[in-house]
């Protein structure tokens, strides 16, 4: 081994040789914090360098070439040194962050929103401090929950909500980011309180009416499919942001069916009552004395059918991706319930006929005219 190799090895540790002869290098080499691999073959015919780089130094390609070009009677030092001259030249250099500081600040803004709020239920944060969760328990005792991810590459507004257990808002975000979990904290308990009523509403058509859709409601949900008889449901939409907006709703069933409750709603629409009992109010809207309870199997039609009552009659399933039955065919012998992706890819599959936006074709059931929203 010559002096030069031994300068190398000590100028360059990460640079190791490969062959006996000393004529081959490979390794890292460190310019401005950053870590370039490369290979160095000595040409000794030529008397001069051969360097193979990863993709990171291919950008200096053309300087690298020159430098393998004019590198004739130097040795491995030099041109090692010339090389980290060119690139140190072109880059900048790479300061690791110190995040101490930024480490510090979560820990103190967790630790004191643990010891100023004492109605918080649950609060825990992560080993790596990426992921704060939080549980709040509202006036009725429905939990509430609220998850934090935190980013310490910025240097401010480093706590984000990445998710939480209130209905979405259409108008923008509900959370800003924020310095201060305190203030991320306020915002959802006072969001909460805001949404009470919606809450409550929820809550008492989830006890009292036979909800077919969500099959587990949520406290972000904001509709509810009910049941009113066998072959009717209804589709109810709140607005948690607006307790005076009248609610959305929706009959779906066989026309001959529904037709009576949408009658019903256009004539006592006017005489609803805003932030009142949401009980009360829908069934005076529909002139009912009470919500039917949950179906069961005993009061479903005696006979023995190929697909239960509300499944559909193509895929024999109540829920496909998660949805229900929507469509239901007109013919009062038939009724039978369909969901819209599988009605859909039937009639296509029989070249029914598009007329604006829904496609006509013959039921798969009884053969008469129906028709799917496209």
């Amino acid at each position: 081994m010559n002096d030069i190799v031994i300068d190398m090895m000590l100028k360059y540790p990460s640079i190791l040789p490969v062959n006996p002869q000393y004529t081959e290098f490979q390794g890292y080499l460190t310019i401005n914090g950053i870590d370039y691999k490369l290979h160095i073959k000595q040409q000794l015919e030529k008397q001069q360098f051969q360097l193979t780089v990863d993709s990171p130094l291919q950008q200096f390609k053309d300087d690298i070439v020159n430098l393998e070009c004019s590198s004739k009677s130097s040795n491995i030092v030099t041109f090692l040194d010339s090389l980290k001259e060119i690139i140190s030249l072109k880059t900048t250099i790479q300061n690791n962050k110190n995040f101490t500081d930024a480490y510090k600040h979560i820990l103190s803004e967790y630790v004191e929103l643990r010891e100023f709020y004492i109605n918080i239920n649950k609060c825990s944060i992560s080993q790596d401090l990426s992921l704060i969760k939080i549980s709040h328990l509202d006036e009725s005792d429905r939990q509430h929950e609220l998850e934090i991810i935190v980013d310490v590459n910025k240097l401010q507004e480093i706590f984000k909500v990445h998710r939480h257990s209130l209905p979405e808002k259409e108008d923008g975000d509900l959370f800003q980011n924020s310095n201060s979990l305190k203030t991320i904290y306020e915002k959802f308990v006072s969001t909460i309180e805001r949404l009470q009523y919606f809450f409550n509403s929820m809550d008492s058509l989830d006890h009292t009416c036979h909800i077919l859709d969500p099959e587990r409601p949520t406290t972000k949900d904001c509709y509810r499919r009910i049941g009113l008889d066998l072959t009717v449901s209804m589709v109810i939409t709140l607005n948690p942001w607006n307790d005076a907006c009248i609610p959305s709703i929706k009959f779906l069933g066989p026309g001959r069916s529904v037709d009576g409750f949408r009658q019903k709603v256009a004539e006592n629409l006017i005489n609803w009552q805003a932030n009142a009992n949401i009980l009360d109010e829908l069934l005076k809207l529909l002139e009912l004395s009470s919500f039917p309870a949950k179906l069961k199997d005993k009061d479903k039609k005696d006979e023995i059918l190929l697909c239960d009552v509300g499944e559909c009659c193509i895929c024999f399933s109540l829920r496909l991706n998660d949805k229900l039955p929507e469509i239901v065919c007109q013919n009062a012998s038939c009724e039978q319930f369909f969901h819209k992706e599988c009605l859909y890819q039937w009639l296509v599959s029989v070249n029914a006929k598009q007329s604006f936006n829904e496609l006509n074709g013959q039921c798969p059931n009884c053969e008469k005219h129906i028709s799917c929203p496209l």
